[in-house]
Order: structure tokens, then C-alpha cells, then sequence
């Protein structure tokens, strides 16, 4: 086995886990292990071929706890950023929108630990619905993060665990899946890619299963946390990327 597969392998297993336990995190937590073994453009790549089925298979392990009103705007918005991010991806330097995004997230996590304690929500809308699924269809397709504006969302919205997993879930079933398409039609895959990506794909199904079944202990308050834990590391990690 290949250095390049053991990282596919490890990454997304690991990934996967995180994904079963807490509904999101499996691309932040699986890219850096596979930019051991690829180059860094290959991994987002390669990440975006096993996410597709990835997230189907979370998206049933969470669909009972799914509100469908949530959905149908997050999904409307979610279609033209995946197109958009992949098309961006092509023109735009990866280091400058990874740079971009990582000051946006520090941003939002330093506001949320100032105001830990305020009461205040995002209202209803369709279009907070609307832009948070065009951010993360764009996020997606280009840097492969779309749970950084998502994540964002719910804890704006302050969704309880198992509204707000489920939410995400379904959304990554439907980003990754338009992302796979639309990098597909302009050009970035390659035959070796689809093949490293079959080993990832498995085991990730297997490390769902074992995270899901993790995931359904955990309590509101140690989800937030793991949700500021997740959007702190991704910032660093996308900082840390676009400076190389």
C-alpha cells in the first residue's frame, strides 16, 4: 500500500468518526493526514470524491431528527455556490480564499466567547437560509470546508444537538454530491484520484457507524464546545495553509 492510500485510508476514517459523532468535521479532520502523502490541491480533490457518498451515509443515519422547512432553502442557495466555488477554485489562488475564510471564522469565534452568555438567536428567514447555503456550497466546491458556514448558522440559531446534526448532515448529502458534479464538468479529476478515493469511501462508512453510535451520548453544552473546538482548528488549519 502506498504512502498516498495509508493517508486516504487513515484520514478518512478519522474523519468519518468525527463526522458520525458530531454531524460535520469529517473534511477538516481527514485533509491535513491525506496532504501527507498527496499534494495539497490532490487532497481537496480526492476528499471531495469520498465526501459524496460519505455524507449520503450520514444523512441516513441522521435523517429522523431532519426538519424538512429547514432544508428546502439551505439546498436552493447550496446549488449555485457549489457551482460558483468550483469555477472560483480554477481562477482565484487557493492560499487567498482559505486566508479569507480563516479571518472570518476567528472573527465569529472571538464574538461568540465575548457574548458566551447572551440569549440573542438569529431570527427565521429564508434569507439567512438562503446565504449560509450559498456560503457553504462555496466553501465546499473550493476549499472543502462547508462547515464552517454552517456551523455558523446553527449556533446562530442556537438548534439544539440533534436538529442541528441533522441539518448539517443533510446539507453535506446535497453540497457534496452538486461539488462532485460541478469539479467533475470543469476538468479536475483524474483516474488515479477515483481510485484512491474507493479505500477512503469504505472506511469511512465504517467510522460513521462508530461515531454515530459515540455521537448519541453527547449533551447540548459539550456539543457547542465541540462545534467552537471545530471552527477554532479550522481557522488555524486554513491560516496555516494559506500561508505556505
Amino acid at each position: 500500500m502506498t504512502l498516498a492510500m495509508i493517508c486516504v485510508v487513515m484520514g478518512w476514517f478519522l474523519g468519518g468518526f468525527t463526522s458520525g459523532v458530531a454531524g460535520f468535521g469529517a473534511m477538516m479532520v481527514a485533509l491535513p493526514i491525506l496532504t501527507l502523502g498527496l499534494p495539497p490541491a490532490q487532497a481537496v480533490l480526492v476528499s471531495c470524491i469520498v465526501g459524496a457518498p460519505s455524507c449520503a451515509h450520514l444523512a441516513w443515519l441522521y435523517h429522523k431528527d431532519v426538519v424538512w422547512a429547514d432544508m428546502r432553502w439551505l439546498w436552493v442557495g447550496c446549488v449555485p455556490g457549489c457551482v460558483a466555488g468550483a469555477y472560483v477554485l480554477k481562477i482565484v489562488p487557493m492560499h487567498i480564499l482559505q486566508l479569507a475564510i480563516s479571518i472570518m471564522i476567528v472573527c465569529f469565534v472571538v464574538l461568540q466567547l465575548v457574548r458566551e452568555k447572551s440569549t440573542w438567536r438569529l431570527p427565521d428567514s429564508t434569507a439567512s437560509l438562503l446565504i449560509t447555503g450559498l456560503a457553504g456550497g462555496f466553501t465546499n466546491s473550493s476549499i472543502s470546508v462547508p462547515g464552517v458556514p454552517i456551523g455558523i448558522f446553527v449556533m446562530l440559531k442556537r438548534w439544539d444537538k440533534d436538529r442541528a446534526r441533522a441539518a448539517m448532515s443533510m446539507f453535506f448529502f446535497l453540497s457534496s454530491w452538486v461539488t462532485l458534479a460541478s469539479q467533475w464538468y470543469v476538468g479536475l479529476y483524474s483516474f488515479d484520484m477515483l481510485y484512491m478515493a474507493l479505500g477512503g469511501i469504505v472506511i469511512s462508512f465504517l467510522g460513521q457507524d462508530l461515531g454515530y453510535r459515540v455521537g448519541r451520548h453527547l449533551n447540548q453544552k459539550t456539543f457547542v464546545r465541540f462545534m467552537l473546538i471545530f471552527l477554532s482548528s479550522a481557522a488555524v488549519i486554513l491560516f496555516y495553509k494559506s500561508m505556505q
